[in-house]
């Protein structure tokens, strides 16, 4: 499974556990409510050696339809869910998360960074899939 499809799954799995009375737009028809809609913002790779990239994912969560005073509760309580959803699956390691306010009739938008180291394994044939690497504990070294 492709790495952006596996955040979010992730970012939905979060959600729809925090927050299960709000939508999430995929595509097609918008809900006449509050709703979420869920989007790759950037991505961003650093080759680190051969073989070795730091992926950095920008993910966009914006807030549609919703009032004022519920949106700017929802930029600790966003925080917090993707949190809980984090120590479900370490290997997802969020390093930035901000809140923008709405403008004219567009939503306010929660963005959320994850940085993850990605190996680039031979497949065969000229085809390369990329792999999690292993999260080191507190205290391990590397050689």
């Amino acid at each position: 499974m492709k790495m952006v499809q596996r955040l979010r799954e992730h970012i939905t799995a979060a959600l729809k556990s925090a927050y299960p009375e709000l939508p999430l737009d995929v595509d097609g028809e918008k809900p006449q409510s509050a709703y979420f809609r869920l989007e790759l913002i950037s991505a961003v790779y650093d080759r680190q050696r051969e073989g070795r990239y730091m992926a950095v994912y920008k993910f966009g969560i914006r807030y549609e339809q919703g009032g004022l005073l519920d949106s700017e509760e929802l930029a600790d309580g966003l925080c917090e869910a993707l949190a809980v959803q984090s120590h479900a699956d370490p290997a997802f390691r969020v390093i930035r998360q901000a809140w923008e306010a709405g403008k004219d009739s567009i939503g306010p938008v929660f963005t959320v960074d994850y940085m993850l180291y990605l190996q680039k394994q031979e497949q065969g044939q000229g085809q390369t899939e990329a792999v999690l690497m292993g999260q080191l504990s507190e205290g391990a070294y590397v050689k």
